[in-house]
């Protein structure tokens, strides 16, 4: 095995890649090209300190000499300058003695009533999260689901540095994420993934048409827009489907995802594989059919 270098390096692949969002030091073996570990991308390469004794060496000199200089300098003025002569010492004047002092009696204020602080109001019920006001939210059973899949404009403003596939504009469903960062993105918008049996309800039992929904074309093509209201099931929720598969939440250490995409082919699957939970080992990877919607629990007061 090559000896390491000691040479290290991190990547800038930041919403692609966990290594880089994390800001972890990637480690360079010898003669290898500096290059991700995770997403092999190139990595901006840490050089190591050099000559760091030399340099110690050089600060203690100037200590050392700044010490020798300041010692000559006060040597120089206690030898040249005569010494001052004392001041005679300051002779007090007598001081008058104080007048005496009169005690004057004077009678005590009224006591004013006291003033008591006006009465608190009750304090009124909190306002509802501003998920439970959403637009883009829709109620079903205990929890709040999103009406449409993230779209790529979504997932960049909370990650600038996002990078989507060529030709995806920002109203297309965001792709090419990770299960960890589609839940980091929930996260910070105050929500989290959808739970698989959330997703499975929100699904419903029976299966739009599938002649509307985004499936069966070509990879040459591309999903529809968020908004596309052609594929609405019963429950004012698009793109369920189709368009594209969903990460979910599986309760393990499993990453999930549910639905088809774009060019998922109908003629050569049964319609029941649209509600079949795919399993993947980590969740460390990502594809381009598998975007997300996020979920919310539901909260009592804004029932």
């Amino acid at each position: 095995m090559a000896e390491q270098t000691g040479r290290t390096g991190k990547c800038t692949n930041f919403g692609n890649c966990t290594l880089a969002d994390t800001g972890a030091d990637v480690s360079i073996p010898e003669g290898a090209a500096p290059v991700c570990t995770e997403c092999g991308r190139g990595l901006m390469v840490s050089q190591p300190g050099k000559d760091r004794s030399k340099l110690i060496g050089g600060v203690i000199a100037l200590v050392v000499l700044a010490a020798i200089a300041v010692a000559a300098m006060t040597f120089l003025w206690d030898y040249l300058m005569p010494a001052a002569a004392p001041e005679p010492p300051a002779v007090a004047e007598p001081m008058e003695p104080p007048p005496p002092r009169t005690e004057s009696v004077l009678p005590a204020p009224p006591q004013a009533e006291p003033v008591l602080p006006p009465p608190q109001a009750e304090p009124g019920p909190p306002p509802p999260p501003a998920a439970a006001v959403d637009p883009n939210m829709v109620k079903l059973a205990d929890f709040f689901i999103d009406r449409t899949e993230v779209s790529v404009g979504d997932y960049r403003s909370a990650f600038p540095g996002y990078r989507s596939p060529k030709g995806f504009t920002d109203d297309l469903p965001v792709v090419d994420i990770t299960w960890e960062n589609a839940k980091r993105f929930a996260e910070k918008s105050g929500k989290r993934l959808c739970r698989e049996s959330e997703w499975l309800f929100a699904l419903g039992d029976e299966l739009s048409d599938p002649a509307k929904a985004a499936l069966g074309g070509s990879t040459m093509d591309k999903p529809r827009s968020v908004s596309d209201d052609r594929d609405e099931n019963s429950h004012g929720l698009l793109n369920m489907v189709g368009n594209v598969s969903e990460w979910v939440d599986s309760g393990t250490e499993e990453a999930a995802f549910l639905g088809g995409y774009w060019y998922w082919d109908r003629e050569g699957r049964p319609l029941a594989d649209l509600k079949r939970v795919n399993r993947l080992g980590t969740k460390g990877t990502y594809h381009h059919y598998i975007g997300f919607r996020t979920c919310r629990d539901a909260d009592p007061a804004a029932n």
